[in-house]
């Protein structure tokens, strides 16, 4: 009996172990595994992503053409302005990813969401043949784009379809279709709609998306402390105001694999500081900025897409 109490005593005083160490990040983020594993893609998206502020003169440029020559109300211009490094970086994701194909500069660029961006886009590249889909026709861009359609993407198909559904002439052999700052706002499944939107595309066409990274550095900081940082529907806001709201914002992993399930070919996939200040994205890990930019190619050989 007194060795049993003995035993006990002992264990209880000996020295505690030391608690491991904390991870050098409190919310560490693994690199998605389609990145991971492909040393061309990350070298690629490396160095998209060191270049895109590069276009910053050539937006500056185009908005002063449209300024100037009274194209844009003046809420339009501080909405420009706002927005100046994302539009950059499109401008540079144009020329980058088109400028290498046969039909540059006379290449077909769907645009979904439009405002002011085909005009932006048409005063940078004024050979660029657009296509404008939006939720209603915009007058401004009469002249700017060959054609514009008029289109909720929520009240679409999307399940099955390996092609958007609309009216003739369907929109077929596009160069490019870019969703900049949509899919957070849609209701949809983004696999079925990037499988929607390759449909539109020719053989090696490519699909350019953007959206804010769920798990940028200040939701980091909302979920330690144990709170959504989803913002709820605004309580003035009425049914037609839901584009006004973000109804789910996506990780990295996220897109790249409803990439990869709609039959796309990873071109690249980079964390974008284009809504973060020059100080943060100097200091914050990558994988804690704002925004994402992933890119998608349609198989050249479409057999190869199956």
């Amino acid at each position: 009996m007194f060795g049993a109490i003995r035993s006990r005593l002992a264990r209880l005083s000996a020295p505690i172990a030391a608690p491991p160490e904390p991870p050098a990040s409190p919310f560490p983020v693994p690199v998605p595994g389609p990145l991971a594993a492909d040393a061309v893609l990350q070298a690629r998206s490396a160095a998209f992503g060191a270049a895109c502020r590069s276009h910053v003169a050539a937006f500056d440029q185009a908005l002063a053409g449209l300024v100037a020559a009274g194209s844009l109300r003046p809420d339009q211009q501080d909405y420009a302005r706002d927005h100046r490094l994302r539009f950059a970086e499109a401008l540079y994701a144009i020329e980058t990813l088109l400028a290498p194909e046969p039909g540059w500069p006379r290449c077909q660029v769907l645009e979904i969401g439009s405002s002011i961006t085909p005009m932006l886009f048409h005063a940078a590249f004024p050979e660029l043949r657009l296509t404008a889909a939006c939720l209603f026709r915009h007058k401004q861009l009469d002249g700017i784009v060959e054609r514009a359609v008029q289109m909720d993407l929520e009240k679409l198909d999307l399940r099955s379809a390996t092609a958007l559904p609309l009216p003739d002439p369907p929109l077929r052999d596009l160069d490019m279709v870019m969703l900049c700052e949509v899919l957070e706002h849609l209701l949809v499944n983004p696999a079925n709609l990037f499988r929607a939107l390759a449909g539109t595309l020719r053989p090696g066409g490519l699909l350019y998306v953007t959206t804010p990274n769920f798990l940028r550095q200040g939701c980091r900081g909302l979920i330690l402390a144990g709170r959504n940082p989803q913002p709820l529907f605004r309580p003035e806001f009425r049914p037609e105001d839901r584009f006004h709201h973000h109804v789910r914002e996506y990780t990295m992993a996220e897109l790249l694999e409803a990439m990869q399930a709609a039959g796309l070919v990873l071109e690249l996939a980079q964390y974008s500081a284009c809504w973060d200040s020059a100080e943060a994205a100097a200091t914050l890990p990558a994988d804690a900025l704002r925004n994402l930019v992933v890119v998608g190619r349609k198989p050249r050989d479409p057999a190869a897409g199956a």
